[in-house]
C-alpha cells in the first residue's frame, strides 16, 4: 500500500485552535476585550508549538502527545469561558471531533486533487482555508442555535462521560489507520483510510450533536415536571388555606355569640375589658387582608398567619381588584412563590427584628406593579438577572422563580430582581390596558 502523507502538524494545530474558538465564541465568556484576544493568541501559539513538538517525537509517544493537546484545548476553553468543568469537558469533546472532521475532510479533498497532478503547498493551504473555514462556519451557526439560552449546558457527570467516550472512540477509529496499519479496524487501501477517517469523524460529531438535543429534551422535561409540581403544590396550598380560613371564620363567628352570652350573665370590670379586647381582635381579623380579590386574600391571610407564628413582620398594601384578569393558578404561582421565597430568606436571620417583609400591589402608569421586598443578610450572586440558588444541589432548585417568570410572561409582563443594602426586591410589571382588553 502506498504511504499516504499525514496531515501537517501545523494544520492539525490550526484546526484544533479554530474548533476551540467556535465554542468560545458561542459560550458565555469569562474574559472579554483585549484580555480575551491575548488568550486567543496564546492558545494558538501553545497548540502550534505542542503539535510541532509532537511531530518530532517517535510514534510510541503519539498517544501521550495527543493527550497533552486535548488537555491544552480543555484549559484553553476553560480559561476563556464561564462554564462548569463538566460543561467545558463536553465542549472540548465536541471541539476535538470537530477539529478531526475539518482536518480529515480538508486533507481528503487535497489528496484527491494532488493525485491528479495538483500538488502544491499553496493549494494545500488554500484547501485548508476553504474547507476548514466552511465546516467550522457551518458548525458555528448550527451550534449557536443549538446551545440553550444562557449559553450553559448543565452537563451531568453521566452525560460528560458519554461525550468523552464518544469523542475518544471517534478519535481512535479515525486515526488508527495512520498510526497502526495492521489492526482489525485499520484500512488497507489508500482511499479507504481517508474515507474511514472522514466518515468516522462525521458520525462522531453527528452523535455528539444529537446527544445535545437529547440532553436538552430531558432537561426541559425535568424542568417542566418540576414547575408543574410547584404549580400544583401552590394551588393545593391555596385550596387548603381557603378551607382553613373558612373554618376559622366560622369559629370566630361562634365566639361572637359566646361573648354576648358571657356579657349578659356577668359584668365584672376585668371580664368586660377582656371581652372588649377579644371583640377588637376579631374585628381586626375580619378587616385584615380584604384586598378585593378573594384568591389574594386567602394567600395573604395564610402567609400572614405563618409570619405571626414565626416572628416575621409582614406588611402588605394591595389593591386586589387590579388582579382580576389573572387566573387563580397564576395568582397562586406568583404570590405563593414570591412570599415563600421571602419568608425562607428572612427566617435565616437570628435577629427577629430583621425579619421584615413588605408587599404592595398598585397601578402605575397603566401598569400593574407587584413589589415584594425582604431583608436579606446573605449576599446573592445574580445570573442572567436571576439569583443563583444558595442550596447545595442547584439542579433541583430555582424552579420557583422560573414558574413566576412563566406566569408573568403570559400577561406580557416583566420581572426584575434587585439586591442592595441587604434588601432583596422583586418587581413585576404587567400592562393593564392590553390585559383588560383581552
Amino acid at each position: 500500500m502506498t504511504t499516504i502523507p499525514d496531515i501537517p502538524r501545523l494544520y492539525t494545530a490550526i484546526n484544533e485552535w479554530i474548533a476551540c474558538v467556535v465554542y468560545i465564541m458561542i459560550m458565555r465568556k469569562r474574559i472579554t476585550g483585549i484580555k480575551l484576544g491575548l488568550f486567543l493568541v496564546g492558545g494558538f501559539i501553545s497548540l502550534c508549538a505542542l503539535q510541532l513538538l509532537n511531530g518530532e517525537l517517535p510514534l510510541a509517544l503519539w498517544i501521550p502527545g495527543m493527550i497533552a493537546a486535548i488537555v491544552l484545548m480543555y484549559v484553553f476553553i476553560l480559561s476563556c469561558c464561564e462554564l462548569s468543568i463538566l460543561d467545558v469537558g463536553a465542549c472540548c469533546a465536541r471541539a476535538i471531533v470537530l477539529a478531526e472532521l475539518a482536518a480529515s475532510f480538508e486533507w481528503q479533498a487535497y489528496i484527491f486533487f494532488a493525485e491528479r497532478g495538483n500538488q502544491s503547498q499553496w493549494i494545500s493551504i488554500g484547501f485548508m482555508i476553504v474547507f476548514n473555514g466552511l465546516i467550522n462556519l457551518i458548525v458555528y451557526f448550527l451550534e449557536r442555535q443549538h446551545i440553550p439560552k444562557g449559553k450553559k449546558l448543565d452537563v451531568t457527570r453521566r452525560e460528560f462521560s458519554s461525550s468523552a467516550l464518544i469523542a475518544v472512540a471517534a478519535f481512535i477509529m479515525s486515526n488508527i489507520s495512520f498510526a497502526y496499519m495492521d489492526t482489525l479496524f485499520s484500512g488497507q487501501m489508500r482511499i479507504e483510510i481517508l474515507y474511514i477517517r472522514t466518515l468516522v469523524d462525521l458520525a462522531g460529531f453527528a452523535i455528539l450533536f444529537a446527544q445535545q438535543d437529547k440532553w436538552q429534551e430531558l432537561h426541559m422535561k425535568h424542568e417542566l415536571e418540576s414547575i408543574n409540581l410547584i404549580l400544583n403544590q401552590q394551588y393545593k396550598q391555596y385550596q387548603q388555606s381557603r378551607e382553613n380560613i373558612e373554618l376559622i371564620n366560622r369559629k370566630y363567628h361562634d365566639m361572637k355569640h359566646q361573648i354576648s352570652i358571657i356579657r349578659a350573665e356577668s359584668d365584672p370590670m376585668k371580664k368586660e375589658e377582656y371581652l372588649e379586647e377579644m371583640e377588637t381582635g376579631i374585628k381586626m381579623y375580619e378587616a385584615q387582608n380584604k384586598t378585593g380579590n378573594s384568591v389574594l386574600d386567602t394567600i395573604l391571610t395564610n402567609k400572614s398567619m405563618y409570619c405571626v407564628q414565626h416572628d416575621i413582620n409582614f406588611t402588605c398594601v394591595a389593591d386586589g381588584t387590579l388582579l382580576n384578569f389573572i387566573s387563580v393558578m397564576d395568582l397562586c404561582t406568583i404570590f405563593g412563590n414570591v412570599l415563600d421565597n421571602a419568608i425562607e430568606s428572612v427566617e435565616k436571620s437570628q435577629d427577629t427584628n430583621s425579619r421584615l417583609i413588605r408587599a404592595a400591589v398598585f397601578a402605575q402608569n397603566d401598569f400593574l406593579m407587584i413589589r415584594v421586598e425582604n431583608y436579606n443578610e446573605i449576599e446573592l450572586t445574580m445570573d442572567d438577572g436571576l439569583p443563583v440558588s444558595t442550596k447545595m444541589d442547584k439542579r433541583f432548585h430555582g424552579y420557583g422563580i422560573k414558574s413566576i417568570l412563566l406566569a408573568v410572561e403570559k400577561y406580557e409582563g416583566t420581572m426584575t430582581i434587585h439586591s442592595e443594602n441587604q434588601w432583596f426586591t422583586l418587581r413585576i410589571l404587567i400592562p393593564l390596558i392590553e390585559n383588560k382588553v383581552k
